[in-house]
């Protein structure tokens, strides 16, 4: 009797008392870490979010930097033009994105306007996105000497210095030289046309688009390099077309330079208008996880401008996932030589449409002389993870609007609403100086 009651062990009530308490303790180490994990995952969301704000912001930095780099500010106005003294412009028959060359031009409101789905109708402050397209020499830094001009059927090779450093530096000399980085200067998609510019030694520049067709832009004749242009619209201006007021002939002998000129388009553009390289995968990120398209998804894209116009789906490069705004404002000259002033715009001013117009021709037009671009990008989180708006204060408009919360899941009123509508937004100012616009006019 003795030993049995030297083996008692815990009692009914005891095991059940220590189960319950150790189920207390689990569940609260399980909200604990539900909760930490949520706020790990929000936190990741936000970080990215700001992250790729700062990668794009920092991309279109460097694009705005190279506005009318070794092209020009304006096309129809630009005295360095060749051509007889008095000559304003371009030929008319010359290809749509020539006769509209400018280092900026403001498409104000074109992301809000031309995406099939809107941005949140839903949102107290509507979203009205700009599109801006910036021209220069946006795939290297590099002029190219001609040596002679060859006519080929409708194109006319511009054949080049084979020693010419410029092609030592892009690696583009000779049977074993890098062909493919060569052609891809000139013609960033391999097909399209795209804008060149011609410099002679009297400082004088024309703009004539590369020859269509895959790999026609450039190629070698044996080990000498040709950079292939169009004349189907309007050919090479001779000297003897100027009155001494430049001009190349078909024997410059290294006295007369080529140079690509891109332009590069920034927008805003919704899931369904996403190019074909993209659809399948960024475009089928819906929050139900179905598959489908989420309808609130943007995402900010750059893409090279063809010679035409159009812009062209294959160089199309998406910067930012879950963008929601991109805006534009201007400081431009608006001074004489002799009493120097600048004047700034606010965004949404429509002086700022009125300075970078794509109607170049008219006296109001004027982009050669806009000097500087401040730029607004605002990025939000994936998905919604908060049930309240935090006004936007507007009490600045020149310091432009700040966003702070975008509304993922309409309707967004009335305010209390436990449901989680609310994505967290970034926004991001900067200014950038545009020093090639200014030693032009």
């Amino acid at each position: 009797m003795s030993r049995r009651r030297c083996q008692a062990g815990f009692t009914l009530v005891e095991l059940t008392v220590a189960l319950v308490a150790g189920l207390i303790v689990a569940l609260a180490i399980t909200g604990l870490s539900r909760e930490a994990t949520r706020t790990f995952h929000e936190e990741v969301r936000s970080s990215a979010a700001e992250a790729t704000l700062r990668t794009a912001v920092d991309r279109l930095r460097a694009d705005l930097q190279r506005a009318s780099y070794m092209s020009t500010p304006n096309v129809v106005w630009d005295p360095r033009l060749a051509g007889p003294v008095g000559n304003v412009g371009i030929p008319t028959n010359a290809k749509a994105a020539i006769q509209r060359l400018a280092g900026i031009h403001l498409l104000q409101g074109w992301s809000a306007a031309n995406n099939a789905i809107p941005l949140s109708a839903s949102q107290p402050n509507p979203l009205t996105p700009d599109a801006i397209e910036i021209a220069g020499n946006m795939t290297c830094a590099e002029q190219f000497e001609i040596q002679n001009i060859q006519q080929v059927g409708t194109c006319k090779q511009l054949m080049l210095s084979a020693t010419s450093p410029a092609l030592f530096r892009i690696n583009a000399v000779g049977p074993t030289g890098n062909a493919n980085e060569f052609n891809n200067v000139f013609q960033p998609d391999g097909v399209h046309q795209f804008i060149v510019r011609l410099l002679d030694d009297t400082g004088r520049t024309q703009y004539l688009p590369t020859c269509p067709g895959a790999g026609a832009a450039t190629g070698f004749v044996g080990t000498t390099p040709f950079v292939s242009v169009s004349i189907l619209e309007n050919d090479i201006i001779a000297p003897t077309a100027t009155s001494g007021q430049g001009g190349i002939t078909s024997t410059p002998g290294g006295r007369a330079w080529v140079n690509p000129v891109s332009v590069v388009r920034w927008q805003i553009i919704d899931a369904a208008h996403e190019p074909a390289q993209y659809g399948s995968a960024l475009g089928r990120q819906s929050v139900a996880g179905d598959g489908g398209v989420d309808s609130t998804k943007y995402d900010l894209i750059r893409s090279y401008v063809d010679a035409t116009g159009a812009v062209v789906d294959a160089t199309t490069e998406v910067l930012a996932e879950y963008a929601v705004d991109l805006k534009f404002a201007f400081s431009v000259e608006s001074g004489t030589s002799l009493s120097p002033a600048q004047t700034s715009f606010v965004f949404d001013d429509t002086a700022n449409q009125n300075r970078a117009d794509n109607v170049l021709t008219t006296p109001a037009t004027q982009p050669q002389h806009i000097r500087s671009v401040r730029v607004r990008v605002a990025t939000r989180t994936a998905q919604a993870d908060r049930t309240l708006n935090i006004p936007v204060n507007n009490s600045n408009t020149a310091a432009g609007t700040f966003l702070y919360r975008y509304c993922v899941l309409p309707p967004c009123t009335p305010p209390g609403d436990s449901t989680l509508r609310w994505a967290r937004a970034r926004t991001l100012t900067t200014e950038v100086s545009l020093p090639n616009q200014g030693i032009y006019f």
